[in-house]
């Protein structure tokens, strides 16, 4: 009796197990491709009484639900100095590529709640 107990709870145990091992299949993807490419972009920042400035940013990244088409308004107010309401400039908690690194651009990051902007830019 005491044998076909413990068999029972070893078949338990290893289809909990295989459970838990697919559930983390099915999720790993998910969370790998969370940012979404962008590309390079010119946002233009507008100055008092003059033309607005092109400001090309390279390596562009959205993820949290915010939209490619949404970077340049974002990024054209907060690099203006006069954000969008809810979105700030944060501490940029990655590293760039070398290459970027080489042509002087520096990683940088605005967030609104989950929505994350990340990008690379001139200045710091």
């Amino acid at each position: 009796m005491k044998s076909r107990l413990h068999l029972g709870r070893g078949v338990a145990v290893l289809a909990c197990v295989a459970s838990l091992a697919g559930t983390a299949a099915v999720v790993a993807p998910t969370v790998a491709s969370a940012a979404t490419s962008c590309g390079n972009k010119v946002v233009k920042i507008p100055q008092e009484g003059g033309k607005a400035f092109s400001y090309p940013i390279k390596a562009v990244e959205v993820e949290g639900g915010a939209t490619c088409g949404e970077v340049t308004k974002v990024l054209a107010a907060a690099l203006s100095g006069n954000p969008l309401p809810g979105w700030m400039s944060v501490p940029a908690h990655y590293e760039l590529p070398k290459k970027l690194q080489e042509e002087g651009l520096y990683a940088q990051e605005v967030k609104k709640g989950s929505k994350k902007i990340k990008f690379a830019g001139r200045g710091g």
